[in-house]
């Protein structure tokens, strides 16, 4: 039983070269999932959470899973089921092949339900009916996070991340909040659901941006082992400044024993309390900063954490791999 994880975390200024679609971490490996989520509000207090992955499940493809992925209208409670606003997105998984044009500066994942547009400072997703537009500016550097070959983990792993604020529509309405940049690198031939950290590490991953009141941005993301397994990586942004952490340590506080609904993180020398108060399926929570060591004022907050139990793992992985098998060459 894995009870200690080695692993290194460091963060990269972005530059263009990090946003082509050839991009490495290290030379031995290779893009193994991109994921581009969406968590905005509206001012009429509507919360709409959006998720979707490309090259995670199947290299070359882009999917919805249902009930995970999709477009959702986020409701009050943590019992609450959250209302696709396209009904395309609510039935089985969908797969749609994507390309990649490289413009310049500019990489774009183009499909024919829409486009992702990922350049150095910003990034665009847009819905090819004019449903959603979302534009993102980057606020932190680019957070990486390595886990080598060892003991309960036989292939080595690299996790990316970097937060943006997001502004846009969703279904004709002004919105706000985050978008990130989500992506994994393994092997040769591997993605995502083959790796260490999705079947055998992680029982939480969480992020968030927060605003102050004098305009300063503050935020994060991390991840938190499971069963006991010591593994806390992840970063802070904090006036400007991203920086990695390999000892986050968190607390939760479940309702009717699964669902999340207040978690208080230690990083970085700081306290942040967040409060979930919807849900987006039986293993996404969303919620805001409810305080925070600081003392600064924060006026705006989004907060997303995966909290899937034993919901995620190896086995259960394998079984939905499993209809995809031919198409994964396995």
């Amino acid at each position: 039983m894995i009870e200690k994880v080695e692993f290194e975390v460091h963060v990269e200024t972005p530059t263009s070269d990090h946003y082509r679609h050839d991009w490495t971490p290290a030379p031995e490996v290779e893009l193994g999932g991109i994921w581009g989520p969406a968590v905005v509000s509206a001012e009429d207090g509507q919360w709409f959470f959006g998720l979707r992955g490309w090259s995670d499940m199947m290299y070359g493809l882009t999917h919805t899973v249902s009930p995970v992925c999709g477009f959702q209208a986020l409701q009050p409670g943590l019992d609450s089921v959250p209302s696709h606003l396209y009904p395309e997105y609510a039935g089985i998984d969908w797969f749609e092949p994507y390309q990649i044009e490289e413009d310049g500066e500019v990489s774009t994942l183009a499909y024919d339900s829409g486009r992702v547009e990922r350049a150095k400072g910003h990034t665009r997703w847009s819905d090819a009916s004019g449903r959603w537009e979302l534009t993102g500016t980057t606020i932190s550097d680019i957070f990486v996070v390595h886990v080598p070959v060892q003991e309960g983990v036989d292939q080595e792993a690299y996790y990316r991340h970097e937060l943006l604020k997001a502004t846009g529509t969703v279904g004709g309405k002004h919105v706000e909040g985050y978008l990130h940049q989500d992506v994994a690198y393994g092997p040769p031939g591997t993605t995502y659901i083959d790796l260490a950290i999705a079947r055998h590490l992680y029982g939480m991953w969480v992020s968030w941006i927060h605003e102050y009141a004098d305009g300063g941005f503050g935020g994060g993301c991390f991840w938190q082992g499971r069963d006991g397994i010591d593994f806390g990586p992840g970063y802070l942004l904090d006036d400007g400044v991203t920086t990695a952490y390999g000892d986050i340590t968190t607390k939760t506080e479940l309702k009717d024993e699964y669902q999340l609904s207040r978690l208080d993180v230690n990083i970085g020398g700081q306290h942040f309390r967040m409060d979930f108060t919807m849900a987006g399926s039986p293993i996404h929570y969303f919620g805001t900063i409810g305080g925070a060591s600081s003392g600064r004022e924060i006026v705006k907050s989004w907060c997303w954490a995966e909290h899937p139990g034993g919901m995620i793992n190896g086995e259960i992985l394998d079984a939905v791999a499993k209809t995809y098998a031919v198409n994964r060459g396995r």
